[in-house]
């Protein structure tokens, strides 16, 4: 009698890995509880949709010239060759029953320059100042005009509103201001642990006698920044936030430290950011709801917290919180600005939605400032930077480009056994839709292969063959992007 020698063979499956949580990039989670596909690093790419495309960008300031042609837009004229500060001023104009909107910046000739932001621009007009260095800003009411009010050193008090320029040369030097249940509040440069008040809201007769102070010498620090928001008053200091309310027409104050904090307070970083006020702390990005402050927890707070961010500047535009600041990277690539030769200051920009809580990040760029040019025209982020585009004004765009110049743009997920700890996998092939070319590269702890994608309209299927137990997936691309479509197909024992 004879028997059928049976031989075991394992069992084999496939499984598909779709790679559509390109977004999901802001988690601290361990690889292994992360879900297939999620983002270890990314930066010039926009993530935003699920899927890979080009991020943002800078190029050079345009502004229309007329708002009957808003589609027709010309070069913004630059005085100087370094741009260090940049401003805004809305006024009415009540001969022509409108409001303008007027750009002002500070340049390297100690010039104040500024010009219609919808009007024909041939040279800007300047403001006769003599300041030694660039001057604090701040804004302010004067009757029903808005004002931009400059003080610092060499200069008095300039309040420029539509109706001109005029000097206070008996107001304190301020920093922040605002005017507040019928008082004038302010912060000024030589007493920064005193808040100074009046009942004088008029700037043009703010003095140093007219004013009463209150006293804020605690473990908190200077004080920085003064919002009015939600009918309280809120002062920003180096390591804390607090609230004053006013009662009556009396001196009578209510003051509550709403918070107190080991980590300093960067104070241009904090912003109005809706119905909340963000700001970067040297341990993260915070969130103030008008009676606590929270964590915007993401990856890139340990990257944050690593360096001195006295040069970071906060701003809200467009329902996101844009951050240029200095974030320490653990490769050794240099991408933009960071590969110029005279170095660089910042070197990203960070960007929250407020909306979904989503993060992206654009690297290799190096600003100076940031400002919101909000009108119902055209409403624009706006920079000026350090380094090689120090004589430039920039707008924000999502080309992926600095001023021409494409940007380096990377992904790379998570890694991930694919649910099957501990055995060996093989990723046989995978597909994507890119329209651009760009690279792939799959890695194991076994092997690492690197494929050159062609741009193209179709779904592309590329073999792949590489084996191992743990895997992650790079996306790289130096022009525009877009990519859809990414699937792994794996082979897993049973």
């Amino acid at each position: 009698m004879f028997y059928r020698n049976t031989l075991k063979t394992k069992k084999t499956i496939e499984k598909e890995i779709k790679y559509n949580l390109f977004q999901e990039g802001t988690t601290d989670k361990d690889d292994f509880v992360c879900k297939e596909g999620s983002t270890n690093s990314c930066y010039n790419f926009n993530v935003q949709d699920g899927l890979l495309k080009s991020g943002y960008g800078f190029s050079a300031l345009t502004q229309p010239s007329s708002t009957s042609d808003l589609d027709s837009e010309s070069d913004y004229i630059l005085q100087g060759s370094e741009i260090k500060a940049i401003w805004k001023l809305k006024w009415y104009n009540f001969s022509t029953d409108q409001n303008n909107y007027y750009l002002f910046y500070y340049n390297d000739l100690g010039q104040i320059c500024y010009d219609n932001l919808f009007a024909q621009r041939i040279a800007p007009f300047v403001v006769d100042n003599n300041f030694t260095k660039t001057p604090y800003a701040a804004y302010y009411r004067v009757g029903q005009q808005d004002s931009l009010l400059l003080s610092g050193e060499g200069d008095n008090l300039l309040i420029i509103t539509g109706s001109g320029l005029q000097r206070n040369e008996n107001a304190p030097k301020i920093v922040s201001c605002c005017n507040h249940y019928g008082n004038l509040f302010a912060i000024t440069s030589s007493e920064r642990g005193t808040l100074v008040y009046s009942d004088e809201t008029d700037i043009l007769n703010f003095t140093d006698e007219l004013c009463e102070n209150l006293d804020f010498s605690d473990e908190r620090g200077d004080l920085n920044k003064i919002i009015s928001f939600n009918d309280y008053l809120y002062i920003f200091r180096d390591f804390g936030i607090t609230e004053v309310s006013k009662y009556g027409t009396d001196d009578n104050f209510a003051i509550s430290h709403l918070y107190i904090s080991n980590s300093y307070i960067y104070p241009n970083t904090i912003a109005q950011c809706g119905d909340d006020i963000i700001f970067l702390d040297s341990s993260g990005l915070k969130i103030f709801n008008g009676s606590s402050v929270s964590e915007i927890k993401s990856v890139y707070s340990k990257l944050i917290g690593t360096k001195n961010q006295s040069k970071a500047w906060g701003e809200f535009y467009n329902g996101k919180y844009f951050l240029a600041c200095h974030i320490k990277f653990d490769d050794e690539r240099e991408i933009g600005c960071e590969g110029y030769s005279g170095g660089f200051v910042n070197n990203a920009l960070l960007v929250y939605d407020i909306s979904d809580k989503s993060f992206q990040l654009l690297r290799g760029v190096d600003i100076n400032r940031l400002l919101t040019l909000n009108n119902p025209y055209k409403t624009k982020l706006i920079a000026c930077f350090n380094g090689e585009h120090k004589g430039k004004i920039g707008q924000l765009n999502e080309d992926g480009k600095i001023f021409g110049e494409d940007l380096e743009k990377y992904w790379q997920s998570k890694d991930s056994d694919f649910g099957d700890s501990g055995k060996l996998k093989k990723i046989k092939s995978f597909t994507l839709k890119s329209k651009y070319p760009c690279l792939v590269t799959l890695k194991s702890e076994a092997m690492q292969k690197t494929f050159e994608i062609k741009g193209g309209e179709e779904v592309q299927r590329v073999p792949a063959g590489v084996v191992g137990k743990l895997f992650n997936v790079t996306i790289e691309s130096t022009q525009l992007a877009k990519i859809t479509n990414f699937v792994l197909t794996v082979r897993l024992e049973k």
